[in-house]
């Protein structure tokens, strides 16, 4: 018995104060979950600081329509100095824009145009200077993603090769999946399933106890924003790229999204592509290959974009930053 040795008005006090005490937690940890999870999907712009100018590159100032609601996202195209006759679109990641300063993707930007590639770098929706407050780790993203190919296509009329990070990794997947547009895929540190992922990881990025704070984000989250993760799959969606070059790109020491996620990945792609290929950089961190080792890092993206156009020209060994 529950307080065996208090009075029976004693007890009923004890036995209101413990059950008042659990529901004020309950309450406080609720709340705490909703706008934990809200900041997340809503997080604070970075803002584009730098230009392509200042990497030497001429570029144009865009805007374009994303392929889903009435969003004219902003971003840069950037005319290759001698084309080869191939473009290439940066996709960024989550909580950053289009200059991706960790990767950092302007230097890839410089080095792609050396290859003989345009190159159109854009922020997704929410971030940068694109319109919209909402974040949904892919879940729109893919429409954005979708409206820069279209653009890119119309505006170059070549190839298209879509080069994607962490969320916009994952992104690239999904909207190659659904248009033939995308020539090839070039992902870096994608997650396989975004719910899955979010279940086992969302605490490294709300610093929160993963219990109670997982089940109470992603049980309320999705019904607020109608963001749904279990629709965000690459996994699922990767096979219908069918022969298409695919390269997937994983560091070791990701803590942020574990290398499991690109293997898995890789599996699923040879099962209808055998020609699918991964490259597991040894202790690389989250979007960190090409910091880790750069020279093999470009040689691993020329492969991908000479077999789409074999005038791409091979990288220069000096990268630039």
């Amino acid at each position: 018995m529950i307080f065996p040795s208090l009075k029976p008005r004693r007890r009923i006090r004890w036995v209101r104060w413990v059950f008042g005490l659990v529901v004020i937690l309950a309450v406080i940890s609720v709340g705490l979950g909703v706008l934990v999870g809200w900041k997340l999907t809503h997080p604070a712009r970075d803002p584009v600081v730098s230009s392509p100018i200042n990497w030497g590159m001429p570029y144009q100032t865009i805007r374009f329509p994303s392929a889903q609601g009435n969003l004219r996202l902003h971003g840069w195209w950037i005319p290759a100095t001698h084309p080869a006759g191939i473009t290439v679109v940066l996709a960024h990641g989550y909580d950053t824009n289009r200059e991706e300063d960790g990767v950092p993707l302007l230097a890839i930007a410089h080095a792609l145009d050396q290859m003989g590639a345009n190159v159109l770098m854009f922020d997704f929706r929410g971030e940068g200077r694109s319109p919209g407050s909402l974040v949904s780790i892919g879940y729109y993203e893919q429409w954005d993603l979708l409206g820069a190919v279209r653009y890119a296509h119309q505006r170059a009329n070549t190839p298209v090769v879509v080069m994607g990070y962490s969320m916009g990794a994952s992104t690239a997947i999904l909207t190659a999946a659904h248009t033939r547009l995308v020539s090839a895929v070039i992902a870096d540190s994608p997650f396989a399933n975004l719910k899955t992922y979010l279940e086992h990881h969302l605490s490294v990025w709300t610093h929160l106890p993963s219990f109670p704070f997982n089940a109470i984000i992603l049980g309320l989250l999705p019904p607020i924003t109608h963001v749904n993760p279990g629709a965000v799959n690459p996994l699922g969606e990767v096979s219908a790229l069918g022969h298409r070059p695919l390269l997937l790109i994983a560091g070791t020491g990701d803590t942020y999204i574990p290398d499991h996620n690109a293997i898995a990945l890789y599996q699923k792609a040879r099962q209808t592509d055998p020609a699918a290929r991964l490259w597991l950089v040894p202790n690389a961190n989250h979007v960190q290959a090409f910091k880790v080792d750069p020279v093999a890092y470009l040689a691993h993206i020329y492969q991908v974009l000479k077999a789409v156009d074999r005038h791409v020209r091979p990288p220069t060994v000096n990268v630039g930053f």
